[in-house]
């Protein structure tokens, strides 16, 4: 089916302009915020009208400039439909755009990490979807690498080709691996209840505290010049839309989330509304993320997060193993899908001298708040709760950090507020640094700077202070395991030359 060039779906043309005019939409609203409640009087467009016509020359001008530039990109969006098509030639994939900024591409089809498939709700009325391909490279860990706009049988065509391809070229390079299908087994299944739950849980609630203080909260606290309070409360109000129209989409986003396995696959899907389809996998996987924000904390509940090799995130796309859920059916999503990224150590608590650098630090940003009072009214008050809240912060940071290890896996838990435990094979470590000083060395003290192949939001990671010896050990078998594949692959090698 996909031996000939092929080209998008001509709605592409039609999406790619929409995106142009959402772009206008937004501008336009943001330069009618400022006017407030006046916005929702009829007078306020009748003078906005008057003000246009008589304007003289600049509104025609304006508006003469916006649809020439419709008109352009509408232009540029043809031809990039004309002029772009992909093709499968035997165990390769094809993709050529001759437009004026032209692009060639031939790349091996068992390197491509993950293909997935996305449907929003424009794709979903004319039967159309979105097919995304990201490959295993770090230099485009955090993007999609090719996307294409497809009738929905199509799509799905295409996805289930490239991924027989490349599961044929795999088996015919290491035959002793499985090759007979198994039946694919559901995992987890979230509805939108549970998607909501995940939402209210994920919340940043320190970052939203300091959101409200300094847009709604400090402004009456100045000490000269008045503030518009009807403006504040129309900002606040248009703020509370904007989150609850926020929390009413990553619900839709993330409702009917099921996780289904398959041998050595992983089938991810979500969305009521905008469909996403993913396939990975699980040797993909270079990092377990297991997640618990402060709310999700009060609760005993987490969420699992994947770093997987190629998959982009151009749209927030972390792929969730796992949404906040209790302990018990976390800790089975685990046993189930990554049990190799488990950690069975001894778990060590991060050495109290650690404190020597958090609590300085604390006491440092209530005092930088203290210079605010120039310009605000009763600020050590404001200064004293910020100390307040990040000396708590201080003392959780040091409760959270652990490090533990075994002879597969490395696990360190971190934050202030939120707590993360990443768990991290040696043979997905790129680089381990390990540094102490005269202080560190007294105690049998050190960090650990080590980094992952993944997007950079979860590649480099750094600990507290732990004893050397569990440093030393992890970069010992990381070596080793190094060693392993160099000599598993010099033996391959050796025997494909005889």
């Amino acid at each position: 089916m996909f031996d000939r060039p092929t080209r998008n779906h001509a709605s592409i043309i039609l999406e790619r302009a929409g995106a142009v005019l959402a772009l206008l939409a937004v501008m336009g609203a943001n330069s009618l915020k400022d006017y407030g409640w006046d916005i929702f009087r009829p007078s306020f467009y009748k003078e906005l009208f008057l003000s246009a016509v008589s304007g003289g020359k600049t509104v025609p001008l304006i508006a003469a400039g916006i649809a020439l530039f419709l008109i352009w990109y509408s232009y540029i969006s043809f031809r990039y439909w004309k002029r772009t098509t992909f093709y499968i030639d035997g165990v390769d994939f094809v993709y050529e755009r001759k437009t004026m900024f032209k692009a060639a591409s031939r790349l091996p089809i068992k390197n491509i990490a993950v293909v997935n498939v996305e449907r929003n709700v424009f794709e979903r009325l004319i039967g159309t979807g979105k097919v995304k391909i990201d490959l295993n490279s770090s230099r485009t860990a955090g993007s999609t690498d090719f996307q294409f706009v497809l009738k929905k049988d199509k799509a799905q065509a295409l996805k289930e080709t490239l991924m027989q391809i490349k599961q044929t070229v795999t088996a015919e390079e290491v035959p002793e691996i499985q090759t007979e299908p198994e039946q694919r087994e559901l995992i987890a299944h979230f509805g939108v209840a549970e998607a909501l739950r995940h939402k209210l849980l994920s919340m940043p609630v320190i970052q939203s505290a300091v959101t409200l203080t300094v847009l709604f909260i400090l402004p009456q606290m100045k000490v000269s010049g008045d503030y518009d309070m009807s403006r504040l409360w129309f900002l606040l109000i248009i703020a509370i839309i904007g989150w609850i129209g926020s929390m009413v989409k990553g619900t839709l986003d993330l409702g009917d989330y099921k996780v289904e396995r398959d041998g050595e696959l992983l089938y991810i899907s979500c969305g009521v509304l905008n469909k996403r389809h993913y396939m990975l996998e699980t040797e993909k996987i270079n990092a377990v993320m297991v997640n618990q924000p402060l709310l999700a904390r009060f609760f005993g509940m987490s969420s699992v997060n994947l770093a997987v090799v190629g998959l982009g995130n151009e749209k927030n796309e972390t792929t969730h193993l796992s949404l906040i859920a209790d302990k018990a059916q976390t800790e089975r999503i685990l046993q189930t899908c990554v049990p190799d990224f488990v950690c069975t150590g001894t778990v060590q608590r991060c050495h109290p001298i650690n404190l020597l650098y958090t609590i300085p630090r604390a006491l440092a940003l209530g005092a930088l708040t203290l210079l605010i009072g120039f310009v605000y009214r009763k600020a050590f008050i404001f200064a004293g709760i910020v100390l307040i809240v990040a000396l708590l912060g201080a003392v959780s940071e040091f409760c959270i950090q652990r490090f533990a290890q075994d002879d597969r896996v490395v696990q360190y838990t971190s934050g202030m507020f939120n707590k993360r435990s990443g768990m991290f094979k040696y043979g997905d470590i790129q680089n381990i640094q390990i540094r102490t000083n005269l202080l560190y060395r007294k105690f049998g003290l050190g960090r650990m700077r080590f980094t992952i192949l993944a997007s950079a939001s979860v590649s480099s990671h750094k600990t507290g202070l732990f004893k050397m010896d569990g440093f030393d050990r992890a970069a010992a078998l990381m070596i080793a395991h190094e060693d392993s594949i160099l000599s598993s692959k010099h033996r391959k090698e050796r025997a494909d030359n005889s």
